[in-house]
């Protein structure tokens, strides 16, 4: 697989300084309750991210990378359920804005390996749903996001491909679509 990515290293790149992506994901495996037994899923939770090419930066050989920055939108509803609780009673909803910043690993003309971070806030909320009652209780409030992921892209098209993304963000696991705009 390696001497053939090698191989092809001189077609046209897939991400360049300038570039704009869109990525639409679905998520599994929430962060926000990865180590809490209690809380499980709704929905699979959403992302949208944006980014842009701002810059061509040197691997240290050879090859080139570019560095990217752009936004992260992520939602995410779960639901709590201990033992003695009415596990359909209690919903909790988390919202995550941040700022990400990729680094593209560029010697490909279809595949667009990257690394990267995000940094954010996270809007966090928690109703109790019950007795014909539906009130706001214990808001989890607004505390800092950070997150940090692997993620690749391939393109069937000049302009359309799917991606994953594998790490610490809304979801373990991350996979969709990509617009280049």
């Amino acid at each position: 697989m390696m001497v053939f990515l090698i191989g092809v290293a001189g077609y046209s790149q897939v991400f360049e300084k300038k570039s704009q992506a869109i990525n639409l994901d679905l998520g599994f495996g929430n962060v926000n309750y990865a180590f809490n037994d209690y809380y499980s899923g709704l929905l699979p939770a959403f992302s949208a991210s944006y980014e842009y090419g701002i810059v061509r930066k040197s691997m240290g050989s050879k090859m080139n990378g570019i560095v990217s920055i752009g936004g992260y939108l992520a939602g995410s509803m779960s639901y709590y359920g201990p033992e003695g609780y009415d596990p359909q009673e209690w919903r909790r909803t988390n919202i995550v804005v941040a700022a990400r910043c990729n680094y593209h690993f560029v010697f490909h003309d279809r595949f667009d390996p990257y690394a990267g971070i995000a940094i954010g806030v996270n809007f966090a909320g928690q109703q109790y749903i019950g007795d014909n009652d539906t009130h706001e209780v214990e808001q989890p409030g607004t505390k800092p996001f950070a997150g940090a992921y692997a993620g690749a892209r391939w393109y069937f098209t000049d302009n359309f491909g799917v991606n994953a993304e594998v790490g610490w963000l809304i979801s373990v696991v991350n996979v969709g679509v990509t617009f280049k705009l």
